[in-house]
């Protein structure tokens, strides 16, 4: 008996046992972790949202069937989701994890509160963002256009087409150019739409061009074009007492990025994120960030 009394296992379990019974004294909750059910609740909360979200679907509330039907689908999915978790079923997953980021990402749209601005917050952001609240500038054109796959120098019978129609007498437009699937006369059209027509630069060169004359050759991706502007009328800033709804919406709208942007941060100080060297040329601006949890 004194041989058994002296063994380190003997020793080891005898004071195993005293910790855990130390731990379940002073954690009594902790007694019945996992021998107690673990409690899912379906109150008056959630029948109000089953019955609210079939209500803004179908325009009538449901009936008594279908909200027993609604209630027990809503246990059910509680159910599942909870053994799916349990069961670690949402681990890698790309659709869980999009579907939880989406999910927070409209948590927060909808629980941030952003300021009432002030008048004078309204004029700046209007002031300091012209671009946002100006017409869009219009230009009314013809254009003539020279294929460089049916032309052996198109750049040059442009040129001298030019000439032509710089003189004061009339001529057919219709004869000197080449066929494109394309109208030849457009009005009031704005940059997007010559851009969507003939090409972003072709876009620009035409918005500068000055009325009442023939220009060219300007490239687009067919090819080379003459084009007379007929009028042109340049973006302009909309004053501030017509588009203030829309200062407004554009200031909110801001507001709500900066605030995701903050929020953003400080989950990169909460968690420690690491990036492989692999991937660090990918994610350089990511890793930039003012976040001290970003381990390079």
């Amino acid at each position: 008996m004194k041989r058994y009394l002296k063994e380190p296992l003997l020793h080891f379990l005898i004071f195993g046992g005293l910790l855990f019974g130390a731990y379940a004294w002073l954690n009594p909750g902790a007694r019945n972790l996992n021998t107690e059910p673990r409690q899912v609740r379906i109150g008056a909360g959630e029948v109000r949202w089953v019955t609210e979200t079939w209500t803004r679907q179908w325009h009538r509330e449901p009936s008594a069937e279908e909200l027993r039907v609604l209630v027990l689908n809503l246990l059910k999915e509680e159910l599942f989701a909870r053994e799916a978790r349990e069961m670690q079923l949402d681990e890698n997953d790309t659709i869980v994890r999009r579907r939880l980021a989406q999910k927070l990402e409209f948590f927060l749209q909808d629980t941030v509160q952003v300021a009432q601005p002030t008048e004078n917050e309204l004029r700046s952001f209007y002031e300091a963002h012209p671009e946002r609240f100006a017409t869009e500038g219009r230009v009314s054109f013809t254009q003539v256009f020279f294929s460089r796959e049916r032309r052996k120098d198109a750049a040059l019978d442009a040129r001298a087409a030019l000439e032509r129609l710089s003189n004061a007498a009339p001529i057919d437009i219709a004869a000197i150019g080449d066929r494109l699937l394309l109208d030849a006369e457009f009005r009031d059209a704005d940059e997007p739409t010559v851009a969507s027509a003939f090409g972003p630069d072709f876009a620009r060169a035409v918005f500068v061009l000055r009325p009442g004359a023939w220009h060219g050759p300007i490239e687009s991706g067919y090819g080379l074009h003459l084009v007379y502007v007929g009028t042109s009328q340049a973006a302009r800033r909309r004053e501030f007492a017509d588009v203030r709804s829309q200062v407004l919406e554009r200031w909110r709208e801001q507001q709500q990025r900066e605030s995701e942007k903050r929020y953003f941060a400080r989950l990169m100080q909460k968690y420690n994120v690491v990036v492989d060297d692999s991937v660090k040329s990918l994610v350089g601006p990511l890793s930039a960030a003012p976040a001290t949890g970003v381990v390079q």
